[in-house]
């Protein structure tokens, strides 16, 4: 079933709502970001607002409530600035199924493919619903980093993907 909700640009007014969506993904997936809880809990305001400056962040919003999000950044060394990242994509569980993560899939990519060639991204090897998601809009596994998160004293590999666009 496809979901009607809205994807918008998250704009720097947004900060509240993506603090408390990017701090919820963190502590209830410690495993698939790479930033932990105990350290993002402990920033300031401002670092959240500079976050929706420095990158694009796309919110998925049900009913005016902000239930998803994915970002993007272009890679900012002059030999990468052809390649860009797809970061920090997470719905909350009771949105899931209804087709927002293809909707924010979908958003980041027609996004990506006006600034660059490539769009890359990460995700654990435990998490194969990311995995299919993703290679479901093209993305390919080209290597896998060991041991890439520490939780704990767990540890976890993540895929590196990629997605190219035709030229």
């Amino acid at each position: 079933m496809k979901s009607s909700t809205e994807i918008r640009t998250l704009v720097k007014d947004d900060w509240a709502d993506w603090k408390r969506i990017r701090l919820e993904a963190i502590k209830l997936h410690p495993d698939a970001f790479g930033g932990s809880y105990e350290d993002e809990v402990q920033n300031p305001d401002e670092s959240f607002q500079q976050g929706l400056t420095k990158n694009t962040i796309f919110g998925a919003l049900s009913n005016g409530v902000l239930v998803g999000v994915a970002g993007f950044f272009i890679f900012s060394h002059r030999k990468m600035q052809h390649r860009g990242n797809l970061f920090s994509m997470y719905l909350r569980k009771e949105h899931r199924g209804q087709g927002i993560a293809d909707q924010l899939i979908e958003t980041v990519i027609a996004h990506a493919k006006s600034e660059v060639l490539q769009l890359h991204c990460t995700v654990v090897t435990n998490n194969p619903a990311a995995i299919k998601l993703y290679q479901k809009y093209g993305f390919e596994i080209y290597g896998t980093e060991p041991r890439s998160l520490k939780v704990d004293n767990s540890y976890y590999d993540e895929h590196l993907m990629a997605l190219t666009f035709d030229t």
